[in-house]
């Protein structure tokens, strides 16, 4: 009986407490907070500085440069962060799924042993499509095969 009752009380909390942590890595490892920040910022520019005493030339050439850069950034960091999404989103579900099978799993036993002495089995509507055998197979060993067919 102490088994059951940690089970369904210590036990359970820690299974939680381990989920909670890997969705905070995940979180942590998306950096998501970080990647909303910096959305917009230029993205790996090492030269991109502001040109005080350049011509207008080099002043428009740096405009386009930081704006390319720019959009470069926001277009990655966009991708990482829906990645990071679906990835948190998806770990959030599988740990749900965890808890409900944690919860049910000491039951289980005892449901398959009853289901297997009621008779139960189940049904699987599987339908496996016909393969056509090509006639060079059908052949026997005897046979030749043509040159251009091996």
């Amino acid at each position: 009986m102490a088994f059951i009752s940690w089970w369904y009380s210590k036990g359970w909390l820690a299974r939680a407490v381990t989920i909670l942590d890997s969705l905070e890595k995940s979180i942590d490892y998306f950096s998501l907070p970080l990647l909303i920040k910096t959305w917009f910022a230029p993205f790996r520019q090492i030269d991109a500085g502001r040109l005080v005493n350049g011509s207008i030339e080099q002043r428009f050439r740096k405009l386009v440069d930081r704006t390319f850069s720019r959009i470069i950034g926001a277009i990655l960091r966009t991708v990482v962060m829906l990645a990071g999404v679906f990835y948190i989103a998806l770990r959030a579900l599988l740990g749900l799924l965890m808890l409900v099978f944690w919860a049910a799993l000491p039951i289980l036993p005892i449901v398959f042993v009853i289901l297997t002495f009621s008779g139960w089995m189940p049904h699987f509507n599987l339908k496996i499509p016909e393969i056509k055998i090509p006639e060079i197979i059908k052949m026997n060993n005897k046979t030749q095969i043509p040159r251009g067919q091996r």
